[in-house]
């Protein structure tokens, strides 16, 4: 007669042992995973925020100077008559800025008269009210890219945050002050010639292009070989033509 024999405590052990290692694997590559998707995700966050900012700014650089009727556009005089000095800004200037491209708290400033097509976009704003003249100064605070948009003839202010995880912006301009048609030098705004502001050539005026440098905060900050901070560069052709 055979006599049943059943689990030691032994084997049942040694079981119970191989069901933690194997269930503490699991877990190990489970958190593994989650936290590989989760950085994968705010880099995504990070990207789909450097293609907004960069959307904004060059909507706004290639608006500066508009004119409802662009024909008006064509010379010095009715530029200036549409854009008349106030202020830091010159007779017909449609651009600005501050900063010395390196401490990342650059901002720019532009100026535009508001489109009779609803369908064109311009500015920051929901809506913008036909023919006023319009002045959008982007900067970045409290960890936001912003745009502080002021209505200059209904004399209104609005303040919009557009892009977040922003920690700095540097700017410098591409001037033409020889009149060569091309860029001759990028400078920041703190030595810009006053003159290449607002000044005209006969093949345009003597701004020509404003190359922007946007610092993000880095999602993957703290790994290594990762930088505090992932920065975009884009360069913008500004396209007004005096």
């Amino acid at each position: 007669m055979r006599r049943e024999r059943g689990i030691s405590l032994v084997e049942i052990m040694v079981a119970i042992t191989l069901g933690m290692l194997l269930t503490l694997g699991l877990g190990t590559v489970f958190v593994s995973v989650s936290q590989t998707s989760k950085l994968r995700q705010n880099m995504s966050v990070v990207q789909d925020n450097e293609r907004t900012a960069v959307a904004f700014l060059n909507n706004g650089i290639r608006g500066a100077g508009f004119f409802p009727n662009p024909t008006q556009a064509l010379t010095f005089t009715t530029s200036a008559a549409s854009f008349p000095a106030s202020g830091l800004w010159l007779p017909g200037q449609s651009i600005q800025g501050t900063g010395n491209a390196t401490a990342g708290t650059d901002t720019m400033s532009v100026r535009f008269i508001a489109s009779t097509n609803g369908a064109t976009v311009q500015g920051c704003s929901a809506s913008l009210t036909a023919g006023d003249l319009y002045t959008d100064v982007f900067s970045v605070a409290n960890g936001y890219l912003t745009c502080t948009e002021t209505d200059n003839t209904a004399g209104t202010t609005n303040t919009v945050n557009l892009v977040p995880n922003l920690s700095g912006m540097n700017i410098t301009y591409g001037v033409d002050p020889g009149c060569t048609g091309s860029v001759s030098e990028y400078l920041p705004a703190t030595v810009v010639p006053a003159a290449v502001w607002g000044g005209s050539c006969s093949v345009g005026g003597q701004l020509k292009t404003v190359n922007i440098t946007l610092q993000f905060n880095n999602p993957l900050a703290g790994q290594p070989s990762q930088p505090a901070l992932v920065t975009i560069n884009q360069t913008i052709p500004y396209m007004i033509g005096l």
